[in-house]
C-alpha cells in the first residue's frame, strides 16, 4: 500500500510532528510505503514568528513566500497523489484550483488539523494575519468537503468536521518512550518551581494567572520556569530556557508541576492540550482553566486541578506547593493516564486501522 503525506510543518513544528511524522516508522513497518512532502521545512519556521511591529517587510515576504510553496506543493500533492492509494493532508490549505484537482481524483483522502482554524472570532492585529484567517475560515470546510475523513483532537474540531466527512478523534499522542525515564528530579527543597512551555504566539496567556504567581511568591519560595519564550513578571523569580525538542522533557523534569492557563474563545477551545500531555508523561501534577479538552485530560483531584478564577489558582498551587506526597500522587497517576489513554503506542493501531480501511474501501 502507498501512501502520500503532506504536512503543513518539519518536526520542530509539534503540530506536523505529533500528527503524522511520529507516526511514519510504525506505518512503514506496518507495510504501508510513505512518501512526505513539507510545505513549509523546519528553517521557515523562525520567518513566521517574526515581530511585524518590527520587521512587517520580512513578515509581508514570508506570507508571500508561503503561499507560493502552498501552490507549487499543491501540484505536486496532485501529481504523486493520483498514484497512490492513499494521500494524508495535514493542516495545510491547498486554493481553489488545487482543490479542484484533489477533488477529481479517485484516491481517497484524509483531513488532518489540530487547531480550531476554521474560526474568525479571535482576530490578529496584522493585515496579513487576518487574511490568513479569512481564508481559513472558507478552506477548512472546502478541504472537510474534498476528504473521506477527517482526523481531530477534540469534540469541539470534530463537531466542526462531522458536518462535512467521517471523523476519527485522537488527541495528542505523546510519544513516552521519551519520558519513560523522566520524573521532577527537584528536591523537595528547592523553589517550588512552576513551569510552562510553549511558544511567543501564546507565552501571553501567562498574563491571565500573572497576579496568582505574584500572590504566591509572598508566601512561597516560588520560581516560574518558562520553556520556549521570554517572559518577565515583577516580583516573581522567572528563569527562561529556549526551546529544543531533544531538552523539552530534561527542562519539564526541573518543576514541581506545570500550568496551562487559557482564555475561553474558540481558538482555545480547538486545542488539544500537548502542554497538560508533555506535564502529566514527566510525571508532574497539572492546574489549568476547565476549557475545552482541558475537562478530558485532566481528572480532577486525582492528577491535577482546573482553576476557574485566580483565588482556585491560589489555592490549589498553595496545596501543591506545601505538599511533596500529594504532588508526587498526582504526577504518577497522570503519568500513568497518560501511558493508558494519550500514549503513541496506543493511537498508532487506530490510526492504521483507519487508513486501511479506505485503502481496502478504494480498492486497487
Amino acid at each position: 500500500m502507498r501512501a502520500f503525506f503532506v504536512t503543513q510543518y518539519g518536526a520542530l513544528a509539534a503540530s506536523s510532528r505529533t500528527r503524522v511524522l511520529q507516526y511514519l516508522p510504525f506505518l512503514r513497518q506496518q507495510g504501508i510505503d510513505a512518501d512526505v512532502l513539507t510545505v513549509l521545512p523546519d528553517h521557515a519556521i523562525s520567518g513566521s514568528q517574526l515581530d511585524v511591529r518590527r520587521q512587517p517587510l520580512r513578515k509581508t515576504l514570508y506570507y508571500l513566500w508561503a503561499a507560493w510553496r502552498t501552490w507549487s506543493c499543491g501540484l505536486r500533492t496532485w501529481w504523486h497523489g493520483r498514484s497512490r492509494d492513499l494521500l494524508f493532508v495535514q493542516k495545510v490549505i491547498f486554493p481553489p484550483p488545487i482543490r479542484w484537482l484533489l477533488r477529481h481524483m479517485s484516491t481517497p483522502v484524509v483531513y488532518d488539523f489540530d487547531d480550531a482554524i476554521f474560526t474568525t472570532e479571535v482576530r490578529s492585529g496584522h493585515w496579513l494575519a487576518r487574511v490568513k484567517e479569512s481564508r481559513n475560515a472558507s478552506g477548512v470546510p472546502a478541504m472537510l468537503g474534498l476528504a473521506d475523513l477527517a482526523v481531530v483532537e477534540n469534540e469541539y474540531t470534530a463537531e466542526f468536521a462531522r458536518q462535512h466527512c467521517d471523523v476519527l478523534q485522537i488527541t495528542g499522542p505523546i510519544d513516552t518512550t521519551s519520558y519513560a525515564e523522566i520524573r521532577s528530579r527537584v528536591a523537595d527543597t528547592d523553589p517550588f518551581t512552576v513551569g510552562w512551555i510553549g511558544s511567543g504566539s501564546t507565552v501571553a496567556y501567562l498574563e491571565l494567572i500573572a497576579p496568582v504567581l505574584q500572590r504566591l511568591a509572598r508566601e512561597l519560595n516560588l520560581r516560574l520556569l518558562v520553556v520556549g519564550a521570554q517572559f518577565e513578571l515583577h516580583g516573581v523569580d522567572v528563569e527562561c530556557k529556549p526551546w529544543a525538542l531533544e531538552q523539552e522533557a530534561t527542562d519539564l523534569a526541573r518543576c514541581h508541576v506545570g500550568v496551562m492557563p487559557v482564555p475561553d474563545d474558540p481558538w482555545t477551545r480547538g486545542k488539544g492540550g500537548y502542554k497538560l500531555l508533555q506535564y502529566m508523561a514527566c510525571g508532574l501534577p497539572v492546574v489549568t482553566h476547565p476549557i475545552g479538552i482541558n475537562t478530558v485530560i485532566v481528572e480532577e483531584g486525582l492528577t491535577g486541578y482546573l482553576a476557574p478564577d485566580e483565588d482556585t489558582w491560589v489555592s490549589r498551587l498553595t496545596q501543591l506547593g506545601e505538599d511533596p506526597d500529594l504532588r508526587r500522587q498526582m504526577g504518577e497517576r497522570g503519568k500513568a493516564r497518560i501511558e493508558e489513554s494519550y500514549a503513541l503506542h496506543t493511537q498508532q493501531p487506530r490510526l492504521l486501522a483507519a487508513l486501511q480501511g479506505l485503502m481496502d474501501l478504494a480498492g486497487p
